[in-house]
This record gives structure tokens, sequence and C-alpha cells, in this order.
């Protein structure tokens, strides 16, 4: 494979839970192809995601992520996904989900990718993003019970 000047990464593959969450609680289309790991990502929607892609000036607008049904569970779809052959794409915009594809459906994938794809990705808001305010919650949550804990060991001195 030759890689050429300043070539970007088109897909990024995700293989653990955290890794995809945090992927979806940023600004920004998300296009997620889950696939089964038998029979790996699906190549033929790759010269439609680079067309796409090209157009697109702000590069947060718009990512390309390919996620093993079999590795990465995080999503709930991904379970029923596990071991099929056709891959299933997910079009998630600020954490919502916006369309769900079956197969390489090429024409019916690029007409929503362009109509879901912001013009620059700080249009979107992410106080409006579940899986953000989700993510920012547990966060939360994990650290005042970090603070609690030695608020109570301190009182008990």
């Amino acid at each position: 494979i030759m890689a050429g000047y300043g070539q970007v990464t088109l897909q990024h593959n995700i293989e653990a839970n955290l890794k995809l969450e945090e992927a979806l609680a940023s600004k920004g289309l998300k296009v997620v192809e889950l696939y089964s790991e038998w029979c790996g990502t699906c190549k033929s929607v790759v010269p439609t995601f680079k067309r796409i892609r090209l157009e697109k000036e702000d590069e947060a607008a718009l990512t390309f992520l390919t996620v093993n049904s079999d590795k990465c569970d995080f999503l709930e779809v991904s379970k029923d996904h596990k071991g099929k052959t056709e891959p299933l794409f997910l079009l998630y915009r600020n954490g919502q989900l916006k369309a769900k594809i079956e197969g390489a459906n090429t024409p019916s994938l690029s007409a929503q990718i362009v109509s879901f794809t912001p013009a620059n990705a700080d249009m979107d808001d992410l106080e409006e993003n579940p899986i953000y305010l989700s993510k920012q919650e547990r966060e939360r949550v994990a650290k005042g019970e970090a603070a609690k804990d030695s608020k109570a060991g301190k009182k008990k001195k």
C-alpha cells in the first residue's frame, strides 16, 4: 500500500466499547460500519466514502468508523448483527441515530451521508448529544463517589 503525502485515514477501526462511545459522543456525522469478523469490512463502499470525504472541508464533520460486531457491543444493535454476512451502516449525528442501512447500498448510503453531514462540526451542540451526556454523567458519578469516600474517611479521624 502506498501512503501518499498528507494522506488521512479514511476509516477508523474501533475495537473497544469506550473508543466507540468516545467517537459517538463527539460532534459531526459518524458513519459506523458494523461487520462480522469472518467476512471483514465492506470494500465496495470505500470509493464512495473517499469521494464524499474529499468534498468536505471540515474533517470533524464526517468520520467513518468500522466496528467488529464480535468484539464491540456498545451499541445494542451490534448484538443482533453478530454472524451476519452483510454489513450494517449506522449514521449517527451528534450522538443520535439518524439512519440504518443494511448491506452495501451505495446510492442510499451516499444520499444519506450527504444529507446528514453538517457543513462543519461546530453546528452540533454536545449538550444535545445523549451519548455525550450519559458519558459525562457516568464520569461525574465516578468522581463524586471517589470524593464522597475521601470526605467520609476524613470525618472518622
